[in-house]
């Protein structure tokens, strides 16, 4: 049981922004105690504290007070947007503005009949890294099943023809095993990532640790791997293995600390974007997000430097930033992650890319470690994306005062890592202003 910790916000006001004034401690929420700030006078102006800065600085990269572990491409349908995320039964949420979210069903109603076969061992619904993308008249949802720290894994297919659960048509079909990996094997069937390529295809990218990232072909009409097609290698990252807290540098789950591939075509290029380093322990993790790019979907894709990313290659696209916090003031942390570091900074680990374009406009979605929770809660990003001159994706920010979720953090933080997250529950802090007109554009349902 990973520790949970109770955290509740009072709000000032800071630079146009509702920001969260203090932390309180556990003796503190136990006791219901509020606590009022100050109001800032003509005579007695208020100074920001550290938290408050990096909590503007967070809403300002696209902080959106959801509780998400291994976000899934965002997907649009009808006039709702919505992501799929690690957790029991494939949960989800849905939002009408890329900006508030709200929980909505899970996709599997209980544990497939072909769980316990191709993952033996495996019991209950906890699934891992699903993706989803519309394809023809139905949304293709995929995930994975696994043990932690083992490649005995399974990707799974689930299709609606629609996300909406109030269209009669809403029904989740289980379409079974798409792929699956065992102890023999070099590869780890987990983290799949759906891909129509510039002709139409369909692909599937997936991999963890071990030899690193696959391709491989599927039949648009039934989401299948196409038979006897080849398993491609497109990225591994050998060179910067690790020892990982259990220290098992020399076995093959450490030969490649690489994970959570994510393919984007755009223009005449396909944008390959992976994790590198260490998900999973907190404000302790070293995720960080690589990319590099090719001109067929199969590769080979090479960074700015002309580095191949199966051979060590990709440059940095998204690592930590934000102000740095102190975290002596922070509990010390159950489970995985240990003591973390003394300062760490407020955006942390950022994992399982997406991106969802309307027009001219693009947002690009991850999850992250929060840095300003005493446990490093992990909490879905979502910002917008701009290419440079020479076609390189760059993450950028909102304009001051920046789009705020009216929804608080949420609170107790859900457990992290492959575990998933718990919906958020009730509010206990002062709902955030109303939305800015910086969020998402209204469009016609797909």
């Amino acid at each position: 049981m990973k520790r949970r910790t109770f955290i509740q916000n009072t709000f000032i006001t800071v630079a146009g922004a509702s920001l969260p004034s203090r932390i309180l401690t556990a003796a503190d929420a136990a006791a219901s105690t509020a606590v009022t700030p100050a109001l800032p006078t003509a005579t007695s102006p208020v100074t920001p504290t550290a938290l408050e800065l990096a909590t503007k600085f967070l809403y300002q990269i696209g902080r959106r007070n959801v509780a998400i572990h291994d976000p899934s491409t965002i997907v649009k349908c009808k006039d709702e947007y919505w992501v799929f995320y690690t957790g029991n039964r494939v949960p989800c949420y849905r939002s009408k503005d890329l900006v508030n979210w709200t929980p909505g069903p899970p996709a599997l109603p209980g544990p497939a009949t072909w769980f316990t076969d191709a993952v033996p061992g495996f019991f209950g619904t906890n699934c891992w890294a699903p993706d989803c993308m519309k394809v023809g008249d139905r949304y293709f949802l995929y995930y994975a099943i696994s043990a932690f720290g083992k490649n005995t894994s399974a990707i799974g297919l689930a299709t609606n023809p629609t996300l909406d659960p109030a269209d009669p048509d809403y029904l989740w079909t289980d379409q079974g095993m798409v792929i699956k990996s065992v102890k023999e094997d070099n590869f780890n069937t987990i983290d799949p990532a759906i891909v129509l390529d510039l002709d139409g295809k369909l692909w599937l990218s997936f991999g963890s640790f071990w030899t690193g990232i696959k391709l491989i072909a599927l039949d648009k009409k039934t989401g299948q791997r196409i038979p006897d097609s080849p398993l491609y290698s497109i990225a591994a990252n050998p060179g910067h293995a690790t020892a990982t807290t259990e220290g098992r540098l020399e076995e093959p789950i450490n030969k490649s600390q690489i994970e959570a591939s994510y393919i984007y075509p755009h223009d005449k290029y396909y944008y390959l974007f992976v994790d590198w380093g260490l998900c999973c322990h907190g404000l302790s993790s070293t995720y960080n997000i690589r990319v590099g790019r090719s001109e067929k979907i199969t590769g080979p894709y090479l960074d700015k430097d002309g580095k191949d990313l199966l051979h060590d290659g990709g440059t940095l696209f998204l690592g930590d930033e934000g102000p740095m916090m102190d975290t002596s003031q922070y509990p010390a942390p159950r489970g995985r992650g240990g003591r973390p570091p003394a300062q760490v900074h407020a955006f942390i680990g950022p994992g399982h890319a997406g991106i969802i374009s309307e027009g001219d406009k693009f947002w690009f979605s991850c999850h992250y470690y929060d840095g300003t929770t005493p446990n490093g809660a992990s909490i879905l990003d979502v910002r917008p994306l701009t290419w440079d001159k020479t076609g390189w994706p760059v993450v950028g920010e909102y304009p001051d005062p920046a789009p705020m979720p009216t929804v608080p953090m949420p609170q107790p933080f859900g457990r992290r890592g492959r575990g998933g997250n718990s919906a958020p529950t009730a509010a206990t802090t002062t709902p955030a202003p109303a939305i800015s007109t910086n969020a998402a554009p209204s469009t016609t349902a797909n």
